[in-house]
């Protein structure tokens, strides 16, 4: 869990995302331009699309919940690292 280093960035189109079936909106990034930086540990993402990242936008990501779109990447960061020292 964690800001992540370097080397294990998740490149999202290397991966198969079975939940973009199971969205009930359009997918709102592109996975050939959205890397994931920060890992929860149970499935969830920090991710940012290089493409729609101006002023910090960042892609809250589940392997099998519905993305949030235009979030914050430093308050999430801030929130998942508090969440941390308090497991």
């Amino acid at each position: 869990m964690g800001l992540v280093p370097l080397e294990d960035v998740t490149f999202f189109d290397d991966d198969e995302w079975g939940i973009i079936e199971e969205l009930e909106e359009p997918l709102q990034i592109n996975l050939e331009t959205t890397f994931g930086f920060f890992k929860s540990g149970m499935g969830g993402y920090v991710a940012i699309d290089y493409n729609n990242c101006q002023n910090d936008n960042a892609v809250l990501w589940w392997t099998n919940k519905e993305p949030r779109y235009n979030m914050d990447f430093w308050d999430l960061v801030d929130k998942w690292i508090v969440i941390g020292f308090e497991a």
